[in-house]
């Protein structure tokens, strides 16, 4: 017991862990003042997010330690003064990166209301837009120099302390401490998880007790995972038939008794009242133009109660369009969202499948306008190789045009992410244009990307200033979007067009428990004004409904052999949408939302005006829920998601 108690007084006598402990209190109650002022905790909370803070940050001293000690065992034979000299360094290094790390820290979560996660690990793999992206919002300059600053007035305060443990320098000491210290590590590496190390029901303050290296390395170490051994399953057999039952339509049968590849049969579709004339030709191809907004929420549309005006167009074309009113995003990530819109299938738990190997040759929506014989484009404001996107739309039957592809004349801006909205777009009118020409159909997937950090965009569009935060950049990518259906109006191909404009996600998805639906909610307009007429649809439904839904429209008269899970909303209205994190899977229905986590039971929960309140599980909603989400997974990992052989 006294060696023990030796053990930790030494490594707490260690400078560099007392500097890490401190830097790491001050961090967390910076955020926790920030939670405060922005009512996402309460005072009352503060001496447990302290404690359980505390034991957190203990955690990765385990892992990060012995790596430095056994280093500095290597320079043992180095004289005193050399000893010293590589201690100063070492500090110094040690220092500027946990300083460095409190400053990211701290804009992460002022941007996504959590500490690191998995969004953070896939934004380290593109150093060039987050770097940029800080440059262009933040004084750099002034960040590093004081950043170095501080780490000088460190280092020359404690250099009495790394002096006397230099030259009080023992191998056997730094061995034990070694040693101990990674057999802690092994321990805590099978038997802890910060996700069930909680004394409080509130997300954000759990996320405040969390320590960010620790869980930027979990999210890395999880960021794919199996679904058969971290969730809840069923007899596969049993979730094949609830979703077959679920998605079935009465213009649809089946091809086998194995999977849910069925024919959609235009005997049995009815042309619906959203169609301006119901006396339409047999057949139909109408041009499909998607516009997929980066970071669109709800909740800055006039239509859903927004009071800034920020969308004045948007809110005039859900007047003159069919308004989806109760559409849910699948995820928290660009990829995730266009996952869901081209695949039509739940996420998967971990990546999305955009960013995974082997996602070519998927059965998605362009299938269907390919075997139509559709002209098919993906247009992007940014580079595609960000996100795996130019492999995966590339291998998937799209043709792309993105930032590489614009000319200096046609850029009147840029940011790190991408040229200006109006760029990009008006872009997709040259590109419409020229599909026009070739005498067929053309379905073109567009996204953009001003509604980003650093919000910037070309001035005088608005009267918001660039660089002016989130309100001011979704009022310009409004504005970018009237410009955009305001000149193909006079093109000739409009007529005959539908517009389709979504979210890819919300702005924030942080809350105060885990998966807060209203942070999920995004609209979704659909604009034909020589095709449909004006319908507001109420259905619940989700992301992976567009697919089918456009398809209805675009296509009227065709029938297609289909894989999606997703439904027609204007023919067989699904009633219940999914909501991810990139661990929880969240299934809605009625006014009930079921939560899967991993090495979990499943929770069920009734929703109260977004609010949730546990009660016990409803047995048919949960078997449902595990269904849809176990037997995607299935079908990605074993391959059947393909495209259906010629």
């Amino acid at each position: 017991m006294i060696q023990l108690q030796s053990l930790f007084k030494g490594l707490f006598n260690l400078t560099l862990v007392r500097t890490y402990l401190i830097i790491q209190l001050i961090t967390r109650i910076i955020l926790t003042v920030y939670g405060l002022l922005n009512n996402q905790v309460q005072l009352i909370e503060l001496p447990t997010i302290l404690f359980i803070g505390l034991i957190n940050d203990l955690i990765p001293i385990c892992y990060f330690l012995p790596p430095i000690l056994v280093l500095s065992v290597l320079f043992y034979k180095l004289s005193t003064r050399s000893r010293y000299l590589f201690s100063i360094a070492t500090h110094f290094f040690a220092i500027t990166i946990l300083l460095l790390n409190a400053i990211a820290e701290m804009i992460f979560w002022d941007e996504f209301g959590t500490r690191f996660n998995f969004i953070a690990v896939d934004y380290l793999i593109y150093t060039h837009e987050i770097i940029g992206t800080v440059r262009e919002s933040l004084p750099l300059p002034l960040i590093i120099c004081s950043l170095l600053a501080v780490t000088v007035i460190i280092v020359f305060t404690t250099r009495h302390y790394i002096s006397q443990q230099s030259i009080n320098f023992q191998i056997s000491k730094h061995l034990i401490y070694s040693g101990s210290l990674l057999f802690l590590g092994i321990i805590a590496f099978n038997f802890y998880d910060s996700l069930r190390f909680s004394l409080s029901t509130n997300r954000y303050a759990i996320e405040l007790a969390r320590n960010g290296y620790y869980e930027l390395f979990s999210a890395f170490r999880n960021n794919s995972l199996d679904y058969n051994k971290f969730y809840t399953t069923i007899d596969d057999n049993i979730a094949l038939n609830v979703v077959r039952a679920r998605i079935g339509q009465d213009s649809q049968e089946f091809l086998n008794n194995n999977n849910i590849d069925r024919y959609s049969n235009s005997v049995g579709y009815k042309p619906i009242s959203v169609f301006k004339s119901h006396n339409l030709a047999k057949q139909q191809k109408y041009n499909v133009i998607l516009i997929t907004v980066e970071s669109l929420s709800a909740e800055f549309m006039t239509a859903f109660g927004n009071k800034n005006n920020i969308t004045p167009y948007l809110d005039e074309l859900a007047k003159a369009g069919l308004f989806f009113t109760k559409i849910y995003a699948t995820g928290t990530r660009t990829v995730r969202g266009l996952e869901a819109i081209t695949l039509s299938i739940p996420p998967t738990p971990g990546s999305s499948i955009i960013r995974r190997p082997n996602n070519q040759h998927l059965f998605n929506i362009s299938s269907i306008f390919k075997e139509q014989g559709y002209v098919i484009d993906f247009v992007f404001g940014g580079y595609s190789y960000f996100d795996n996107l130019e492999n995966y739309f590339t291998g998937n039957n799209y043709k792309i045009t993105d930032r590489s592809n614009l000319k200096a004349e046609e850029i009147s801006f840029s940011n790190i992410w991408g040229v200006a909205d109006e760029d990009i777009l008006s872009k997709a009118l040259a590109v419409a244009d020229q599909n026009y020409t070739l005498n067929q159909p053309f379905f073109s997937l567009i996204l953009t990307t001003s509604n980003h950090r650093p919000y910037t965009f070309p001035a005088g569009r608005i009267d918001l200033p660039s660089g002016g935060g989130r309100n001011a950049a979704v009022k310009y990518t409004d504005y970018a979007i009237g410009k955009f259906i305001e000149a193909a109006r006079t093109h000739p191909w409009f007529a005959n067009t539908i517009f389709v404009i979504v979210a890819d996600h919300c702005a924030a998805s942080a809350g105060k428990t885990d998966l807060p639906v209203e942070k999920y909610h995004i609209p979704l307009i659909i604009y034909a004004p020589e095709i449909l007429q004006p319908t507001v649809i109420d259905h619940l439904a989700s992301q992976i409904d567009i697919a089918p839904t456009m398809l209805g429209l675009a296509l009227p008269g065709y029938s297609y052999k289909t894989k999606f899970f997703g439904q027609d909303i204007l023919q067989a209205p699904p009633n219940r949408a999914f909501i991810s994190t990139y661990q929880l899977l969240g299934f809605m229905k009625d006014d009930n939302l079921v939560i899967l986590a991993p090495n979990s039971l499943p929770n069920t929960y009734q929703l109260i005006a977004n609010e949730k309140h546990k009660i016990e599980d409803l047995p048919a909603l949960v078997q449902e829920a595990i269904s849809f989400y176990q037997l995607a997974y299935k079908l990605y990992i074993n391959g059947e998601m393909q495209e259906f052989e010629e």
